[in-house]
């Protein structure tokens, strides 16, 4: 399976995202959904946080991340040079880190750590590895919120294979990136599915805390924490 490089897609990323979804609304409502959850998750007294988005793109979730935690220190990684760049230039605010190198100079820093839709690019050889850094990367005490897509949701499955820049996905479940995060040293902390209402139907989504435990959202995200 050859490996999608993501700078052929990044100019265009969005407008293939929102010509997939053009049925289900605007592609934005996804972002704000999961920074929610996330901002959920992490309750903090004091925000003066820092935070890593690993696998940013083009930075969609970013300006989310920084209008929610405006106190923190937001930062993006992503290994596509060329989505960094666009990044970059729309969130002036947010520190990009632009090599694995560079990265690994924050080791031990980041009091929040944020994956979205990464995973399933990772070439399952190398998962438990990645992991492992980003064990590396995260402080004690560190909040790490990871979304995936579902492999039980039909639909998902769809839209994954029809979508270009998925062309090397490989799906896991929710007790797969579990287990993956609990060898690497993480404890558990909490798991549900989610997104089983698309944008258009989003005033319905206050009735997915009921129902969080039924593996046919469109994702799931579980939520792991550092203790040294």
């Amino acid at each position: 399976m050859k490996k999608v490089n993501f700078d052929e897609y990044s100019k265009d990323y969005d407008a293939i995202m929102q010509n997939q979804h053009k049925n289900f609304g605007d592609i934005k409502y996804y972002a704000e959904y999961k920074i929610k959850i996330l901002s959920n998750i992490v309750k903090r007294d004091n925000q003066n946080l820092k935070i890593l988005e690993y696998g940013c793109g083009i930075g969609r979730n970013l300006p989310y991340i920084a209008r929610v935690f405006r106190k923190s220190s937001i930062f993006g990684f992503d290994i596509s040079k060329e989505s960094l760049e666009i990044a970059k230039q729309n969130n002036k605010e947010i520190s990009i880190i632009e090599s694995e190198e560079k990265l690994m100079r924050y080791n031990g820093c980041f009091d929040v750590i944020f994956i979205a839709g990464v995973y399933h690019h990772i070439e399952p050889s190398l998962r438990n590895d990645i992991t492992l850094n980003i064990f590396k990367l995260a402080a004690d005490n560190c909040d790490v919120i990871v979304f995936e897509h579902n492999p039980y949701n039909p639909l998902t499955r769809y839209m994954v294979s029809t979508c270009e820049f998925d062309n090397d996905a490989v799906l896991l479940s929710k007790r797969e990136l579990q287990t993956i995060f609990m060898q690497a040293g993480f404890k558990k902390n909490a798991s549900a599915y989610t997104l089983f209402f698309p944008p258009i139907l989003k005033r319905l989504s206050f009735l997915e805390k009921f129902i969080k435990w039924l593996p046919l959202g469109g994702q799931y995200y579980i939520s792991v924490k550092k203790h040294i």
